[in-house]
């Protein structure tokens, strides 16, 4: 079967009477595992593994969602914070391309956040 993953990504920007848009950018794909999840996670103060669904392996797409009211959540692609992916704001959602499943780290900021995130295999 062919193109078992759709994205759509877009980003609106004005500020002082400028603006800029890049409309809906939708991309279709094949998706060459199998394997897929959807988890809630509370995140720490400290460096912890994304609790990844044993079966998704290899190479995910992934879409994270900080559903803490106050306090930020970082998402890493290693164990020693060195390689930050994303910065999420409460509320705040990022969308990340063909990162290693085995490899997802986060840690929030002042206080434990719980996130929400769905992974599949690409």
């Amino acid at each position: 079967m062919a193109n078992e993953i759709t994205r759509v990504v877009s980003i609106t920007v004005s500020k002082g009477g400028a603006s800029i848009s890049s409309g809906n950018i939708s991309q279709t794909s094949d998706m060459t595992g199998t394997d897929m999840g959807t988890i809630t996670q509370s995140i720490g103060t400290t460096n912890e593994a994304l609790g990844v669904p044993v079966d998704v392996t290899g190479d995910v797409n992934l879409v994270a969602k900080n559903l803490d009211a106050n306090n930020y959540v970082e998402i890493f692609k290693d164990s020693g914070n060195s390689h930050l992916l994303s910065k999420l704001q409460p509320g705040q959602a990022c969308s990340l391309v063909g990162v290693p499943a085995a490899s997802l780290y986060a840690r929030a900021n002042t206080a434990a956040c719980q996130i929400q995130f769905w992974i599949g295999e690409v």
